[in-house]
Formats: structure tokens, sequence, C-alpha cells
């Protein structure tokens, strides 16, 4: 801006000095060409005064025609003192670029005249009449001003380049200096590691992320080999590598396993690009960024993902094994009913709803493994859950499975309380010792010990399972809490999904699972989030004569005719009127000319509308329905979706009569969950 300024300055301001200065010399010009005129034609008339006095016409003649080609005259003349012409001599008219420039008026005449002394007499006058030809010289005046002015121009403005130039340089010095600086800032700054090398290899430049990763001392970076940086086994890899990017190959991304000072090996992607210097490769450029993490993401999600898709498959298989399981458990309970105390079969109807029942517990798993069952929840403190697991049958099998073997208890006095389904939090425990105790050669001990701990801004509860097995194999480690991956004696320790529960419990949760594994044993951690709410009284235990019906209305509807018939037969004989509906849209139908005291719903009736869509249909047919929902796996929102809506309690397939039977109780006469059951849906939603 300021350079344009200057020359916009220039372009008014010279040619009007230009003019000015040329006025000036022209002006100068004149005035001395006019002085010098007139004393030359006073030097004529002396010089002919003594040809003038002898009247010698012929040499007076001979100077002034002389004179007139000498002076440009166009005319010279001599009169005698009475005025009488003595002598005249004209010159030739002007020809050529001359007469061209006099009928331009750019070359006039001009009248002289000088008196003539002889020894102070006056003798006579000579008179003159002259051509003006200043253009020339005026001409010549402009050239050489121009010259000068041009001249001085050029140097003005070779100075004012000059300085132009100076500061330019100045000025990119500056900035690229502080490109320099920016580009380093900006390097160091990045959370990957940077470097150059020469074409040979060897580091010209690292990060402060890269040396402090390689543990390289900055005035050190020039005795580093970037072939070093990497794994032995792969020094052919990296230096082909080099040697494509050297000939402007684009490699993109290289994967590579790098080495750091303590002999640490962890896998990189290195991005290269060659180095030009004088439009000749000098060296590499590399960007490696370390993915340990990635990785360890990558598989996190590919565990997920494969523990999402055998959920979903346990979650059908589940759902199916508990319609069938319905009957297995449920028609023994009702030929008990009719069985005398001492009857010789009651013992093998026991022992079929006893194995029905544990089969029930396996699909359990299944459905933890799915974590698409609606679990119910309380609070409660992992102290006392130990506790009553130490105390159960389940442990007391495992203690005479395994006599050599100590369990120790290391409870944390004060732990913070946790908002949990019971049930499986002590079935995480149960697997854990389980897990512990064959990991175990002989003898051996295992800690269970309860700890709270205050963790990113959260707090936790934290049940701790440590043994001091043979400790797990890197090879096993990734995959001890998949479905069926098991080196447990099946006969013993169960079906092979005992880690997988407790992965699963851990995700329904919001908690997490870590585990770490050794030469001296294995340890398992379950961090569950504590709760600031308190434990509840635990209801007393409902007697089933107490909460009999009273000939209430209940609708059924469920697309299983066995579960239809189950359900007859347990609520008839609880004392309740009975009727049935295969499909939601068979209940509409009867419930658009019918009223029922009760529905009770099953969550899944492909290909009909669910459990959810059937009860928003009959709320708008009787807003106030009573209702229950049934289901041997649903997903969580349809649940909460439902009892949203008002439904009062839901009840896993497959239930016992005295659950049936306090559930529909609860929802008849008070509005509560059973407590066999989740009530809520904050306990649905956690």
């Amino acid at each position: 801006m300021r350079t344009a300024s200057l020359y916009r300055g220039e372009t008014f301001s010279i040619p009007v000095l230009f003019i000015l200065a040329f006025a000036a010399a022209s002006l100068f010009y004149i005035h001395r060409k006019d002085s010098n005129d007139i004393r030359q034609f006073r030097t004529h008339a002396a010089i002919i005064t003594d040809d003038l006095w002898a009247l010698n016409e012929a040499g007076a003649r001979s100077y002034l025609q002389l004179a007139a080609r000498a002076n440009h005259y166009k005319s010279l003349a001599l009169t005698l003192d009475q005025g009488d012409i003595f002598l005249e001599v004209r010159s030739p008219s002007l020809h050529g670029l001359d007469s061209l420039l006099q009928r331009m008026h750019l070359i006039w005449t001009k009248k002289l005249s000088t008196d003539i002394f002889y020894r102070n007499r006056f003798i006579g006058r000579l008179h003159g009449e002259q051509y003006v030809r200043i253009v020339y010289p005026l001409l010549n005046i402009f050239l050489v001003l121009l010259a000068v002015t041009l001249l001085a121009l050029f140097l003005l403005r070779s100075l004012s380049y000059r300085k132009l130039l100076e500061s330019q340089v100045r000025e990119r010095t500056r900035s690229y200096r502080e490109s320099e600086r920016r580009f380093h800032d900006l390097v160091n700054l990045l959370p990957e590691m940077v470097c150059e090398t020469d074409a040979r290899g060897q580091l010209t430049f690292a990060n402060e992320i890269m040396l402090k990763r390689f543990t390289i001392a900055p005035d050190e970076v020039g005795r580093h080999s970037y072939f070093d940086l990497v794994v032995t086994g792969q020094h052919n890899g990296i230096t082909a590598h080099f040697n494509r990017v050297l000939t402007g190959e684009d490699q993109g991304l290289a994967k590579f396993t790098a080495r750091d000072s303590d002999d640490n090996s962890f896998p990189v992607l290195i991005r290269s690009a060659p180095i030009y210097k004088d439009d000749v490769v000098s060296g590499i450029r590399s960007i490696l960024i370390d993915i340990t993490e990635r990785q360890a993401l990558e598989e996190q999600l590919r565990r997920d993902q494969k523990m999402k898709a055998i959920g979903a498959m346990a979650g059908g298989v589940a759902h199916d094994l508990n319609n069938i399981l319905s009957g297995v458990i449920n028609y023994p309970e009702l030929i008990l009913m009719q069985l005398d105390e001492d009857s010789a079969i009651r013992t093998y109807v026991e022992a079929i709803r006893s194995s029905g029942m544990r089969a029930a517990e396996v699909v359990a798993d299944l459905l933890t493994v799915a974590r698409g069952v609606a679990a119910g929840r309380s609070v409660a403190s992992l102290n006392d859950l130990v506790q009553e697991h130490l105390e159960s049958p389940e442990f007391k099998r495992l203690e005479s499975l395994y006599p050599e073997i100590m369990v120790t208890e290391d409870l944390e006095q004060e732990t913070a309380n946790i908002f949990c389904s019971t049930i499986h939090v002590k079935k995480c425990l149960m697997n854990l010792l389980l897990n512990a105790a064959e990991a175990i050669n002989g003898s051996g001990r295992i800690t269970i010990s309860t700890r709270s701990r205050e963790q990113d801004g959260r707090s936790w509860s934290i049940l701790t399972v440590h043994d001091t097995g043979d400790g797990i194999s890197p090879e096993d480690i990734d995959h001890i809490f998949e479905p069926f991956y098991t080196r447990k004696v099946m006969g013993r320790s169960g079906t092979g999904l005992g880690l997988s529960v407790v992965w699963n419990t851990m995700q329904d949760h919001g908690g997490e699972v870590r585990v770490s594994s050794d030469d001296g044993g294995t340890r398992f951690e379950l961090w569950f989030p504590s709760t600031e709410r308190q434990r509840e009284t635990d209801p007393s235990e409902t007697i089933l004569a107490r909460i009999k019906g009273n000939g209430e209305s209940i609708l059924i509807i469920d697309d299983e005719m066995l579960q239809q018939d189950i359900a007859l037969h347990l609520l008839g004989s609880l004392g309740y009127k009975v009727i049935m509906a295969s499909s939601g849209e068979e209940a509409i139908r009867y419930l658009e000319k019918h009223t029922v005291d009760l529905l009770i719903i099953d969550m899944l009736m492909p290909p009909g509308m669910n459990g959810y869509q059937t009860y928003k249909k009959v709320l708008e047919i009787h807003p106030d329905q009573k209702a229950v929902i049934a289901s041997g796996f649903s997903k969580n929102q349809d649940v909460v979706a439902t009892l949203k809506l008002g439904a009062g309690a839901f009840i896993r397939k497959p239930y016992t009569m005295e659950q049936l039977a306090e559930t529909v109780h609860d929802v008849l006469y008070r509005q509560t969950a059973s407590t066999s059951s989740p009530s809520s849906m904050e306990e649905l939603r956690n």
C-alpha cells in the first residue's frame, strides 16, 4: 500500500516538476540568447566601422555576407548618417526542415539595429533581420533535461526498490522465523510422533512426544537411525518402506511394531513423504501414530458385537425354553396340590419340579447373557450379599468339592450401597468363586474383599475375588467372557456361561469388570456404581392361602396354548375366573364388548401385536385397565414403555404358583409389584 501510494505521487509530481524545470531552463536560455545576439550584432557593427568610414563597399559586403551565414541573418543593411543605404546583404530563403518549421511559426525573425561611431562621430547605422531558431536548442534542452530526469528517477527508484527489497527481506525473514517457530510449536503439540531424516535414514528432527517416547535427548537426535525405531524382525520392512518413499512413491499408512528404549513394543501406523531440497530428495518426513489404545478399543468393539450376537441367539433360545419349562414346573405344582402327603409318587413329582427349577436357572443365565431380561433391583450392601452367599447351600457344596482351598474375607466395614439385582450379584460371586477354585491345583486360597473408592468423579463399590492359582494364559484372557468358552470340568462347574453372566451383569448395572492375572494368581474386580439410597426392610413371606382370589376375572393374552392352559389351572385353583385370548387382536375384540379385572399379557406374540401395542389399544377402550406383563424374554424399553402406560408389574416366565398369586394379588389390590419381579420403571432402567 505504501509503495502504491508512492508511485501515485510520483505520477503526478514528476511531470509537473519536469515542466517547471523545462520552462525555467527555456526562459533562461532565451534571455541569454537575446543578450548574446545584441552583443554579437554590436560586435559586427564595430568590425565594419573602418569600412563604412572609408566607404569600402567590397570589404563591408564580404564581412556582412560571412556574418549572415554564421549567425542566421535574413538580411543586413548599412545606412549613412543621413539615412541613405550604403550596402544591403540578403541570405537565401530557408529550405528543407527550416522552411517547414518557419511555416509552422516555430522559426521566426526579429529585427536588430545599432549606431556606428568612428572616433566618437556618428557615421551610420547597421540594420539586421535575424532568424530566431530557438526550437533546436529548446529541443536539446528538453532532451537533456529528460535524460537527467529519467536518470534521477532511475536512481531514486533504485534506492526505493532497494529499501523496499530490504524491508521485504526483513519481513520475510521475520515471517520465516515466525513460521518455523509456529511449525515447531504445532508439531510439538501434536499427540502423534513426528520425525525427519536425511537420505541415509539418520534422524535430523523429532518432536517432543517422540523424544519422550523413545527417550532421545534433543542434542542426540542425529545419533539415532530411522530403522532402529522398529523391532528387529521388521528392519527389512521399514528399510523397504523408507527406500520407496525416497523415490516419491506414496506408501499410505504402513503398520509396524515400534520399540522404545525400555525394549517395550507397541503397534504404530507410519505415514511418510519425501523431503525436497533444490528439487532433490534429501530425506523423508514421517508421522508415527501409536494405535495401542485403538487396537484395544477395536478388540473391545469386536468382543461387544460378538457378545451381542450370541446374546441375541441366547435370548431367543431362552424365550422358547421358558415357555417349555413352564409346563415342567407348573404342572407338577398342580399335581402336588392334588396328591396326599404320603403319596408314593409325590417324591417323583417334586423331583420333576426341582429339575425344572434348575433348568430355569440355566435359562436365567442365558437371559443374563442376552441382556434382555428385566430383573428386579433393590438397594443392597455388598458385605451383606457376600455373607448371604457364604451361608448358602451353593457355597457349602463348593467347600465340599474343594476341601483344600481356604476362602477368606477382607470386607471393608462401611461400604456404600448399590442398586442391583441381588440374585445376579450373588450369582456373579458364585461363578467367580467356582472359577477361582477350578484355577487352583490342590491347596490354595481365595480372598473375597470389598472396598469403596472415588474415581473419575464417581463413587464405586468394588467386589474382588483373588485366587492363588496358576493364572490365565494371555491366549485365554481375551476370550474368558465369551459364552461356552471354558476349561472347567463341565460336570462340576456348570454350563460355561459363568463369566459371561458376570460380564453381562456388570454391563446391565452400568459397571465394569477388571481382570489381572499372572503366575501368582488371578484377580477379578467388579466395579458397581454406588448409591446414596437406603435399604428397605424385606417384606415378610406371603402366605398363599391369604392371597387367593375371590372370583375376579382375569384375561390371559398369550400365543402359547401351553401357557394359557397353565395360567388357567393355576389361577383357577386360586379362585379366579379365567378367560383366554391367543393374540392381542383377539383380546381387543373381546374387550370391546366385555370388561375384566386384570390382564396378564405376554410381551412377545409374533406375528401380531406385542404386549405394549396390545395394552396401548386396550387403554383406549378401558383407560383404567389393570395389567401384568409376563414374558420369558423382553427388551427393557418395551417393558418400561408398558409400565409407563400403567401396567402394574412384570413377572418372568417360568413363574411359580406363589409368584403368580402374589403378583396378581398385589396389582389387583395394592398396585405394587411382587417381591419376585421389578415394580418400577426406575428398576428396569437401571
